[in-house]
């Protein structure tokens, strides 16, 4: 694994670190060997959940979209490589290698890749019950 995604997991074990742990059991992960799932044309996600929060590794191809949706899990997103065009709430913003954004829960959002290989480690709490239960939605289409 790269610096960058060494520093992207001591990153994540920091946010985790005041977590409780009685009921929880330690993971080793090695996000390479984690099963990639294809979400949609041009992104693929690797996740997992914890008892208190959830966390996905995005790699996503140029002009691949995460749409407009919202969520209860404030969202900490953090471009590892690339970059991304977010429209949060009403705002529209570049977010670039080595850049975070803290999305409050239940305001809406989308990313769209500017470069072919964006990386996006998104840190969501409480965790994501409903990628777990399979019933998010935002990627079907209507």
């Amino acid at each position: 694994m790269k610096a960058k995604g060494k520093l992207s997991v001591c990153l994540l074990c920091l946010l985790l670190g005041n977590l409780p742990t009685q009921a929880q059991q330690l993971k080793h992960l090695v996000i390479d060997k984690m099963e990639a799932k294809a979400i949609s044309d041009g992104i693929t996600l690797r996740s997992e959940s914890g008892a208190n929060g959830t966390f996905g590794y995005f790699v996503l191809k140029k002009d691949a979209s995460v749409p407009m949706h919202k969520h209860v899990n404030e969202q900490y997103s953090f471009i590892l490589k690339g970059s991304v065009k977010a429209i949060i709430g009403d705002t529209t913003i570049i977010i670039k290698a080595g850049e975070a954004v803290l999305i409050p829960a239940n305001l809406p959002h989308s990313f769209t890749s500017l470069e072919e290989g964006t990386i996006d480690l998104d840190f969501f709490a409480p965790r994501r019950e409903d990628w777990i239960n399979g019933t998010a939605d935002y990627f079907k289409k209507k």
